[in-house]
């Protein structure tokens, strides 16, 4: 399995079609850092800009190989083991970017205001499971936005963009649930909430998402 994904990030790597879904990250985030922003509330704004870029870098990763490689490396290590590492490697790429991320916004963030013993390590650990919510969910939708699932990159596009949408805005939803639990700009006490049900749904969320991706590769399902 190790040498199926240092393959699938070398495909990912050599190709440069990471930099687009990258560049935007880092555009989006960039321009979400306003002056004086708080840590929890930067650790939020990133978590839910994770929902859509990771997205778009792993159906980027599982569409990066050509496909008569895709026929052999599936005849070869079974497509089940194929498909597995190309969605290992894209959660590794999406986690690096997640770091990067949180570290600058960490950085370039400020105490909240007006609070004298804001507790520091409850909202970085509480800001940095947001983001990993977001992460995790990100990924989730490019599983269900890459072939074989969505072949075509019009239907996969739109479709990842109104999923994404709707995990950011839908009360429900485990990102909009995490992202509300680490703000922390209209708390009097700059107190947060562990998401706690929010990391169960995420997970939830990735172990569907990957096992209907792996299932699908092993069926072979047209778009």
């Amino acid at each position: 399995m190790r040498d199926l994904i240092r393959y699938q990030l070398g495909l990912l790597l050599r190709s440069q079609r990471w930099l687009p879904p990258v560049l935007l990250f880092a555009m989006l985030i960039v321009a979400g850092q306003f002056g004086g922003q708080q840590y929890g509330d930067s650790l939020g704004w990133c978590a839910g800009m994770l929902v859509p870029c990771t997205g778009w870098l792993t159906r980027t990763v599982l569409t990066g190989e050509p496909g008569a490689a895709r026929a052999c490396v599936a005849a070869a290590s079974g497509p089940r083991r194929a498909q597995l590492a190309a969605l290992c490697a894209a959660l590794a790429c999406g986690a690096v970017l997640a770091v990067v991320a949180g570290v600058f916004e960490w950085t370039l963030s400020s105490p909240p205001l007006g609070v004298p013993n804001p507790p520091l390590a409850a909202i970085a650990r509480d800001g940095g499971t947001a983001v990993l919510i977001g992460l995790l969910a990100g990924t989730a939708l490019g599983a269900l936005c890459a072939p074989p699932l969505l072949n075509r990159p019009a239907t996969a596009v739109l479709s990842l963009a109104a999923a994404s949408l709707v995990l950011l805005v839908a009360p429900g939803s485990p990102v909009n649930s995490a992202i509300r639990d680490a703000f922390t700009s209209d708390s009097a006490d700059a107190a947060t909430r562990f998401p706690a049900l929010p990391l169960v749904g995420a997970v939830v969320l990735l172990a569907v998402a990957w096992a209907v991706a792996v299932r699908a590769a092993e069926r072979g399902l047209p778009d």
